[in-house]
């Protein structure tokens, strides 16, 4: 479209930068950008629904989510922008130029984080990306003696993995078998979002979907979102895990995702992805802000009664896949601010009537509330 590509004036504080104006963007151009230019594990994130889009048609876009804190609104952008690495500056840009107020953006990688700190962000790892060669991965050695049990879970245990569409499963078995997984969870009422992307019970524009059985009744699935390389699948992200707590094996959801891999190794897929291990690793990295660092350390340590990053880091860590840090960059924000805006922006937390703090917030212990401004506990 040729006013796509319409320049506008720059501001004064992205001088460095050219600026182009934004369009709305349809779902079918969103899509189509991601099938070309989404190369990040988490690049079907940005389609999730319930945030916003800034776009420039055949450029890219930039998906984020305004979220409200008690120390105001903060635009949280939770994945890479969408588009080719010569055209990431100026979309970032042009993103900042448009939509109004604060932004931080999370879950980005070290080539966001190196345009951003151009920009006067300063930059904390927040997690570790792990991920694996599919057409090399095996589960031999002593390392992976886990994963060896698992794998043999089919012929052990009478389990079955098929990838079905919707209309090919009970509907009610899925829809139970979430509710109770997150019945067993800390947060129980809301599904996690932004760093993951909520499950949708339906067909999805190229998600897989593996259901595992034991003879006829559904005991478990793993939802897998794709990732491209110049409009071709290269790899998945095993985003929705979800089994029923009561029947069949503890790792059953490592062996769904073992059967999974089979099928994509066939298909010539090259990587798979487990995903971010929040604040798993966190240490110092240049144009960091120190105070976040070391709050984003002490709730690893001390507040795994929010979210279990502990033990998620563990069994991700015996995949040994390759690990990636994913940063957390905000310019003019405290580390509060930061904070407040990831766990609520993330549904780790939420607020009731009159930003009163959610009972997790209450139980962690780890925040305290003053009249008008939240402080910090460490």
């Amino acid at each position: 479209m040729n006013n796509a590509a319409s320049q506008i004036k720059f501001q004064t504080s992205l001088p460095q930068f050219k600026v182009i104006k934004g369009n709305r963007l349809s779902l079918a151009e969103k899509q189509k950008l991601v099938a070309q230019f989404g190369t990040q594990s988490s690049a079907y994130f940005n389609l999730q629904s319930g945030v916003e889009h800034f776009g420039i048609a055949d450029i890219g876009f930039i998906a984020y989510h305004p979220q409200k804190t008690p120390m105001g609104l903060v635009n949280m952008v939770f994945a890479n922008p969408v588009c080719a690495p010569e055209n990431l500056a100026t979309l970032i840009a042009s993103y900042l130029n448009s939509v109004k107020g604060k932004t931080m953006f999370m879950g980005v990688d070290e080539v966001v984080r190196k345009v951003l700190a151009d920009l006067g962000y300063s930059s904390n790892e927040m997690g570790t990306e792990f991920s694996f060669d599919i057409t090399s991965f095996d589960v031999k050695g002593k390392t992976k003696k886990h994963l060896r049990h698992s794998s043999n879970l089919g012929e052990r245990c009478g389990l079955t993995v098929k990838e079905q569409r919707w209309e090919d499963v009970d509907h009610d078995a899925v829809r139970a078998i979430s509710e109770q997984w997150r019945s067993n969870k800390v947060v129980k009422q809301r599904e996690l979002r932004l760093l993951t992307r909520p499950p949708e019970f339906d067909n999805a524009w190229g998600v897989r979907k593996f259901y595992c059985y034991q003879g006829d009744t559904l005991l478990g699935y793993v939802f897998f979102d794709p990732y491209f390389e110049n409009g071709k699948v290269v790899g998945y992200c095993a985003n929705i895990l979800r089994r029923v707590s009561d029947a069949g094996p503890s790792d059953l959801l490592d062996f769904v995702i073992l059967e999974a891999l089979k099928v994509f190794k066939a298909e010539g897929i090259k990587r798979l992805s487990l995903g971010i291990s929040p604040l798993y690793n966190v240490e110092s990295c240049e144009g960091e802000n120190a105070t976040l660092r070391r709050l984003e350390q002490f709730m690893y340590k001390h507040c795994n009664m929010i979210y279990a990053f502990q033990s998620l880091a563990y069994h991700k860590t015996r995949y040994r896949a390759d690990e990636t840090k994913w940063y957390v960059c905000a310019k003019d924000m405290s580390s509060i601010k930061v904070a407040l805006a990831v766990l609520l922006g993330t549904n780790l937390v939420g607020f009731g009537k009159d930003n009163a703090p959610s009972e997790e917030i209450r139980e962690a212990g780890s925040l305290r509330f003053d009249t008008a401004q939240p402080t910090m506990l460490f």
